[in-house]
């Protein structure tokens, strides 16, 4: 009887090592997925709503096929989420030409950039959550439009202000671990803060994907 006890308290701190194991592994399979999706940048939002809705598949359902399985999502979504793809890029690329040219007016001592600044930073945040909340919105929703999704981004950071804080914040702390380490942006450069959006703003409706 102790040596099968034994076996069993074996297995099963083997299995609980296995387990824990699988979740570095699979962010880092659906990181490296979305990366190589995403390298035209216009498809990197729509990588990150194929890894999420991979994700999702995986934390409730226990599918750890999620390299392949943000294949098939992207396959099964890119016709809907290129043009929110296109349109996130250009208000990305808005925002950062004029924190740019704010941020050489503050450089030059102008008064006028310091209010600008102020001004823009709360729609930077905003555009921020949204774009966190959108791949969640797409587990939740799997068969609505991109413009569903962002209304439902919208109403999720609404509904949960305090955790979309934390989210932004676990983001942005990410974000600034990958510039002091670089090589970890391939393997979780999106996974993380697409995992830490599915955490923070879920859990996922009865209709979500699969």
């Amino acid at each position: 009887m102790s040596a099968a006890s034994g076996r069993r308290e074996r297995r099963s701190w083997e299995q609980g090592l296995l387990a824990a194991l699988a979740y570095p592994a699979n962010l880092a399979f659906a990181g490296v997925a979305t990366f190589l999706l995403a390298l035209p940048l216009v498809t990197a939002l729509p990588a990150a709503i194929a890894g999420a809705r991979a994700m999702d598949g995986w934390l409730r359902h226990g599918d750890d096929t999620v390299f392949t399985a943000t294949f098939r999502e992207f396959a099964a979504t890119w016709r809907r989420t290129l043009p929110l793809g296109a349109l996130s890029l250009v208000v990305v690329a808005l925002l950062g030409v004029d924190g740019a040219f704010l941020w050489s007016r503050l450089v030059g001592g102008g008064s006028a950039a310091l209010l600008l600044a102020a001004a823009t930073i709360p729609v930077t945040v905003t555009v921020a959550l949204v774009l966190l909340a959108v791949p969640v919105a797409a587990t939740r929703s799997p068969d609505g439009s991109w413009r569903s999704w962002l209304v439902e981004a919208g109403y999720l950071v609404a509904r949960r202000p305090a955790r979309a804080g934390v989210l932004l914040l676990l983001t942005v702390a990410f974000a600034l671990t990958c510039v002091l380490v670089p090589t970890v942006i391939p393997f979780f450069g999106l996974s993380v803060p697409v995992y830490l959006a599915l955490v923070s703003l879920g859990p996922s409706s009865p209709g979500s994907a699969t």
